[in-house]
């Protein structure tokens, strides 16, 4: 049976992150990842804010300099501002400064620097089941690790095996490309188009990352069929390469560690509820976990200095922000009302809660 200090399951950005840190410091590490082909199929809006903008929804400046990394060579396109559009077509713009990169490119980059850290890279290599300290592999092999970190999404093996679980809703999500000119923009449109979510349009070079999200499909509708609808309404041309998957909206949890397993990312809830954007929390929950693991390793510190971590870094806007969309859903249930409300607070309030905060209308921030 192979040994090593740390193994990381999920070679994502939660899972690349944490291997590197983890190998850093000084951890014999591993990290494994079931698909062929890293970052594909594309599960993902493919949009990413910049570290200014990280920095002003989270209080951890030092830690997002060293952790959110976007190599150019994954950057597709910048974009300059967000739209919101009201199921009655109001627009409503305001500043935001991001990319759209390329998922493909973007998982590989991560994990190369996983592997530069000195982290061993192994795919495709799924994992069947974790029993303690013991990763059991599909095809047959087992790995005995000190420290597991489950970094394997929102139907992790991990956290099955563990028994680890969370509070959470399940968004069903559909995207695709769409060939053709669009603005630098980033386009939200909310209402019954995505019933319970939004459906969107991120610009790149010569098309667009086109989705949508959803908490419950319409009887006689799927999520093709949604998306479909939204983008004959919107005269977009068709979208191909469409992939399926879940996205987890939730309250972070309590803890994120169970026993010798640490979770990060969206195997631990740790999404941003009011946009769905889940890459940077994912990044920086996947560098604490790293360091948690590594000064477990080195110097004998308990695992749970990983809640320290994380807690620190990331909960408090992540609750407020789930009580903000938890309060949403419940207010404007309706197109109609869905509208009237994001007229009243309007494209600062938009803003706000897209920034994880309450808008000023709502009481300001709490």
């Amino acid at each position: 049976m192979e040994a090593y200090d740390v193994a990381v399951v999920g070679a994502g950005p939660a899972g690349a992150t944490a291997a590197r840190f983890s190998a850093l410091g000084g951890a014999r590490t591993i990290l494994l990842d079931r698909r062929p082909e890293l970052g594909h199929p594309v599960q993902c809006g493919e949009f990413l804010p910049t570290p200014a903008e990280l920095k002003d929804l989270f209080d951890c400046d030092e830690v997002i300099d060293e952790t959110f990394r976007v190599p150019p060579g994954t950057i597709l396109r910048e974009t300059h501002g967000m739209v919101c559009i009201a199921p009655s077509g109001r627009e409503y713009r305001f500043p935001l400064e991001g990319y759209s990169v390329s998922r493909r490119a973007f998982d590989k980059a991560l994990a190369l620097d996983a592997e530069g850290a000195g982290a061993e890279l192994r795919h495709p290599c799924g994992v069947t089941r974790v029993r303690d300290d013991v990763v059991s592999l599909a095809g047959g092999g087992q790995i005995r690790a000190r420290v597991i970190v489950g970094a394997d999404g929102p139907l992790s093996t991990v956290a099955r095996s563990a028994g680890f679980s969370v509070e959470r809703e399940m968004f069903r999500m559909v995207t695709g490309t769409s060939l053709g000119t669009f603005s630098d923009e980033i386009r939200l449109y909310f209402g019954q188009v995505a019933p319970g979510g939004y459906a969107w349009v991120f610009p790149r070079r010569a098309d667009a990352n086109v989705g949508l999200g959803v908490t419950s499909i319409p009887r006689g509708r799927s999520l093709g069929t949604l998306l479909d609808r939204f983008l004959r309404r919107e005269k977009i041309s068709g979208a191909t390469d469409r992939t399926s998957w879940w996205v987890p909206i939730g309250p972070p949890p309590p803890s994120a560690v169970r026993g010798r397993a640490l979770f990060a990312g969206d195997s631990a809830n740790l999404v941003m509820a009011t946009n769905g954007g889940g890459i940077p929390t994912a990044m920086i929950s996947g560098r604490d976990a790293g360091v948690a693991a590594a000064r477990h390793i080195r110097d004998g510190r308990p695992l749970s200095e990983y809640d320290t971590l994380w807690k620190r870094h990331l909960f408090q806007p992540l609750a407020r922000g789930h009580r903000i969309k938890h309060l949403g859903d419940r207010v404007v249930a309706r197109d109609r009302f869905l509208s009237l409300g994001m007229r009243y607070i309007g494209a600062s309030g938009l803003d706000s809660m897209m920034r994880l905060r309450w808008p000023r209308r709502l009481g300001g921030a709490r």
